[in-house]
């Protein structure tokens, strides 16, 4: 059986504003992650440029190291010659995610 959650303002029980529950509903839906990912996909699109910009993407960000999807092995190779300047633009843009790694996965 499926337990229903319940939003409470902290301030007063009895009622339930949307700036309290606002907060409690990003974190249970996970939309700061999915929010995270967008603009990091937008980074890496404007640091890596064309034609790679339009068919790559961030895929998550975990300890450090950035996932992108590229849709071919050869783009791994072409991309990997380039890491380090892209690794020195994202980490200039963005600086509060602490970006030590690229890693390339191939996504069909």
């Amino acid at each position: 059986m499926k337990r229903k959650t319940t939003f409470r303002s902290p301030s007063n029980p009895g009622v339930v504003r949307v700036a309290d529950v606002l907060p409690q509903l990003i974190v249970k839906y996970g939309l700061q992650k999915q929010q995270n990912t967008e603009q990091i996909t937008q980074i890496w699109r404007e640091t890596v440029g064309e034609p790679y910009g339009s068919v790559t993407r961030a895929v998550g960000l975990k300890s450090g190291t950035l996932k992108i999807a590229v849709p071919h092995h050869a783009f791994v190779q072409e991309l990997s010659f380039r890491q380090a300047e892209l690794l020195a633009g994202l980490q200039t843009a963005l600086a509060e995610e602490k970006i030590k790694r690229i890693k390339f996965v191939v996504e069909n």
